[in-house]
């Protein structure tokens, strides 16, 4: 029997919900595997046994490990990029911005140092297609970072001679390699802000 519009969408709707929620199954027990051991030594078939779907799944959803793994730092980097532009909407000083933004990235990224390790030392060798995906996310990123080193310019908070894009790039790279504290000398969140505004400050103000 031929089903109608409306029941063929209901259909599909309900296959949606599944497929939706077997991904984030996944994506939670990798992300529980990841940080509990190292990305190397957990394998598909663990995965999928902890989300309790067949490990072919996982070749279905994600194309195979990496790029769950990648998934997961979409979904952080989506979460944090809310964050961001909250942030940077929110009418304070230029500085103060980037201090809470940095912060709220730290909190985030701090809360599981052993999966932060794993995310980091996979960028370093995806494949390059994962690559440019991930030069978008991250231009938006610097892009936000940008318009607040503008509003810092035109305020006469920060240096008039910054340029914008270059110092957005030059905070991110703070950023990125301040985290190393929290993964290898156990520092916390605050202590990692503590060491990266400074060097913000010292880039930025006059």
């Amino acid at each position: 029997m031929t089903k109608n519009p409306e029941q063929q969408h209901q259909r599909r709707t309900a296959k949606d919900i599944r497929r939706e929620e077997t991904r984030a199954r996944l994506l939670n027990a990798a992300r529980r595997l990841f940080a509990e051991r190292d990305y190397d030594s957990v394998s598909v078939t663990e995965i999928a046994h902890e989300a309790g779907v067949t490990h072919g799944m996982i070749n279905v959803y994600f194309g195979g490990k990496p790029g769950l793994l990648y998934e997961i730092i979409r979904n952080n980097n989506a979460l944090q990029y809310v964050d961001t532009v909250d942030t940077s909407s929110s009418g304070d000083p230029a500085l103060k911005q980037l201090e809470n933004i940095l912060f709220s990235w730290l909190d985030g990224d701090t809360e599981d140092t052993r999966l932060l390790a794993v995310m980091q030392s996979y960028s370093w060798v995806w494949p390059i297609e994962t690559e440019h995906d991930n030069q978008t996310v991250r231009a938006n990123f610097k892009e936000a970072m940008a318009a607040i080193i503008r509003l810092g310019c035109d305020t006469k908070e920060f240096r008039l001679s910054l340029d914008p894009e270059m110092t957005a790039k030059s905070i991110w790279a703070i950023y990125t390699w301040g985290t190393r504290a929290a993964i290898f000398d156990g520092a916390t969140a605050l202590e990692c802000h503590r060491s990266i505004m400074a060097q913000v400050r010292q880039l930025v103000l006059p």
